[in-house]
């Protein structure tokens, strides 16, 4: 980056007093795309590598206590900090990403699903990509199992896609008649971290936090079922692993929860901070915070930010650069 546009994005943080980062990842990985295929793009090792460096020049590296105990403080930090996350407790992470940051010394932490620790279940959406990639490698004859299911001959990808928490059980339906077993791939895969896996990654520093029990896209839930697939999978990390902090991420987005879900999680003492994912924005709750999205394809790390305050700034007059809460 030129130095005109570095001291322009040094302004930019500054006069936006949104110091706190923090970018959130699922995989990082030079490989040909496996269970993630149409849902996201890994982000390549070297840019990875680049983002960190990138993030370096402007903010500080903090564990997730240090960003927690910042986050108390009444007054605005001074300095300009980050925190690395991932979601979804893959595998990855302990193969891939934990040997780079512990290298470049960056803490992070990683946000896992309790009911797929230790590959014992696989997200929907996951599910829904591997069908979907059956579909493509199959034979005209083959296809015809896809058709009859659906009672449709197209759009098969779009079908497949749309299928959500709610009805996910149509995609288990459809692997049985297909004769695809997820539960073969993940035991031969192992997307997912292992409990043993876990443990290691707590003893070289990183921080586990929750990030629901199952997945769900939490505006498709009751008020309920978002109470419960937020406690009990905090419950179970702390009870599991020993944890003397409680943090949670969103899976998919915390937008179009209600100011009571937080309130209630507060009151009940359930997490110390959680995690959205709409980028630079403000919260009206002091506990929550959104991330940055920094599987960006070939973007380089410098320019995505200066896009990201731009846009913060942009949202000013028309009041949309803090999340709204009904």
């Amino acid at each position: 980056m030129n130095s005109i546009l570095e001291n322009l994005l040094k302004r930019m943080i500054s006069a936006s007093d949104q110091r706190l980062v923090v970018p959130f990842y699922h995989k990082v990985s030079d490989a040909k795309q496996s269970f993630e295929k149409d849902l996201y793009i890994p982000r390549k090792v070297i840019d990875f590598k680049n983002d960190i460096t990138v993030l370096s020049t402007f903010y500080n590296p903090i564990s997730m206590q240090e960003f927690i105990e910042i986050s108390k403080l009444k007054e605005k930090p001074k300095k300009n900090y980050f925190h690395i996350t991932f979601d979804d407790g893959l595998s990855n992470f302990y193969k891939i990403v934990a040997p780079i940051l512990l290298e470049k010394k960056i803490p992070a932490t990683v946000f896992v699903n309790s009911d797929f620790v230790d590959n014992k279940a696989l997200f929907y959406r996951y599910k829904a990509s591997l069908l979907y990639q059956v579909y493509e490698k199959s034979s005209k004859k083959e296809k015809t199992k896809f058709y009859d299911f659906f009672e449709e001959d197209k759009a098969i990808r779009e079908k497949l896609f749309a299928i959500n928490f709610n009805n996910k059980e149509v995609l288990d339906s459809l692997a049985n008649e297909i004769k695809f077993s997820f539960d073969e791939y993940l035991q031969t895969e192992k997307p997912y971290l292992s409990s043993a896996q876990i443990e290691e990654l707590i003893a070289m520093g990183f921080t586990i936090g929750a990030h629901s029990k199952s997945h769900p896209l939490y505006s498709d839930i009751s008020f309920e079922a978002q109470i419960n697939q937020t406690k009990e999978c905090v419950d179970w990390l702390v009870k599991k692993f020993h944890l003397d902090y409680k943090v949670f991420s969103f899976p998919f987005t915390d937008l179009e929860v209600s100011k009571e879900f937080f309130t209630t999680l507060m009151n009940e003492k359930v997490i110390e901070a959680s995690f959205g994912t709409s980028g630079i924005k403000k919260d009206k709750f002091d506990t929550n915070f959104q991330r940055l999205f920094f599987e960006i394809g070939n973007e380089n790390a410098e320019n995505y930010l200066l896009k990201e305050y731009f846009k913060y700034f942009l949202k000013i007059p028309f009041q949309k650069n803090t999340m709204p809460r009904n």
